[in-house]
């Protein structure tokens, strides 16, 4: 059911361009759909590169659900269906008027991503393919599960068919006869043929081949091709060896897809709801960052003896976070300690007393009353009885 796609990744696969507020968002999906992330089948480690998900893709599609418009930028050689099912089917759903601009190739299970466009733009140099299912075997099967294979085939192409004629006015069973056939159109095919609405004029798509025709370069992208049969001949092979690779990638010049330029031209309005909502998103930051520090400040106020220099770290020339403010009066406090151990020692030596000598006494005294001779009478036997003399 899966149609194999080109290994390397391929930039910007898939992205949603939109802001708060505006009327419409730029969906650019360029390279492969897959089903899933691919992993080495040696290592299970995730394979480098940007893909794509139906429940990702529905996650990222709620974001713009309430959009007028929506723009769909396609540049794809298909991929897994049921991947294409899903995405066609969650992009149908939404109320917005969906415009697709095949910038490239929409073939396989990308034509049914296309389907999905309320509106459908091509360039003269776009290239749209449809085919029937196939699918990859590795394994054992017996008479019962061929069977079966071929209902489940069947099932999906009919589900593909019936879109297709959705689109086109057709019936299901001549778009049958189109996929059977492997048909490629180009932009003025597409539109003869129903699957397309209006021709993009003044813009050039090219198409090439890589030399041994297993890649097809369109508008910078490369895909894997091996899986078609019936390539148009009209598709001329790249003029050198550089243009187009066995990864798919063109080596000459890198693709560039909407460029900062392209969206301001294009996209006005979008672009100005986007650099309104930065601004004002910069703004509500910086307000709560502020309110931020002035609450840590009045959460160690109270340990600080110095009331203006809490005032001044909050509303000072120069402010202060809580932890600045915190050192600085740590240092205050140690300088104010410092001047207080100076006046003591300068007390002190002002005083003399280090002069004053202490005068000796017998530890005890005999002032002639009644107690003081008990008491003397008592120190001078327990002395006598230690072997003391006075």
């Amino acid at each position: 059911m899966a149609e194999k796609g080109i290994g390397a990744p391929v930039p910007r696969f898939w992205n949603i361009i939109t802001a708060e507020g505006a009327d419409y968002a730029v969906i650019t999906m360029y390279g492969d759909i897959v089903e899933r992330v691919p992993r080495d089948w040696w290592t299970g480690e995730e394979i480098d590169g940007q893909y794509i998900t139906p429940e990702d893709f529905a996650e990222d599609l709620e974001r713009i659900k309430d959009k007028a418009r929506i723009i769909i930028k396609l540049n794809s050689g298909g991929g897994d269906v049921y991947t294409a099912l899903a995405i066609h089917n969650a992009l149908k759903a939404l109320p917005a008027h969906k415009t697709v601009i095949v910038e490239g190739l929409a073939a396989s299970a990308a034509s049914i991503i296309m389907c999905a466009g309320d509106e459908v733009n091509v360039y003269p140099g776009s290239i749209v393919m449809v085919h029937g299912v196939s699918g990859y075997v590795n394994d054992r099967l017996d008479i019962f599960d061929v069977r079966k294979l071929a209902r489940n085939f069947d099932a999906v192409e009919r589900a593909m068919a019936t879109i297709y004629a959705e689109k086109t006015g057709k019936a299901i069973d001549e778009m049958r006869q189109l996929m059977n056939a492997e048909t490629w159109m180009t932009g003025q095919q597409a539109i003869d043929q129903g699957f397309a609405d209006n021709i993009i004029r003044g813009e050039e798509v090219e198409a090439k081949l890589s030399a041994d025709k297993t890649v097809l370069l369109v508008a910078g992208i490369g895909h894997d091709i091996r899986g078609c049969k019936h390539i148009p001949r009209e598709i001329p092979i790249g003029s050198t060896a550089a243009s187009v690779t066995a990864s798919g990638k063109n080596t000459e010049k890198e693709a560039t897809h909407m460029t900062e330029k392209e969206l301001r031209e294009q996209f006005p309005d979008l672009v100005a709801s986007i650099e309104a909502q930065a601004a004002a998103s910069a703004q509500k930051d910086a307000a709560a960052e502020e309110r931020a520090r002035i609450r840590d400040i009045e959460a160690i106020a109270s340990q600080i003896a110095d009331k203006s220099m809490v005032d001044a770290a909050k509303y000072g020339e120069t402010p202060m976070t809580a932890p600045q403010l915190a050192l600085e009066a740590m240092k205050a406090q140690a300088a104010l300690g410092a001047q207080f151990l100076g006046g003591l020692k300068a007390d002190a030596e002002a005083s003399n007393a280090d002069k004053v000598q202490p005068e000796a006494n017998s530890g005890y005294a005999d002032n002639g009353d009644p107690e003081s001779k008990l008491i003397a009478g008592a120190t001078k036997l327990y002395n006598k009885m230690k072997g003391r003399t006075e």
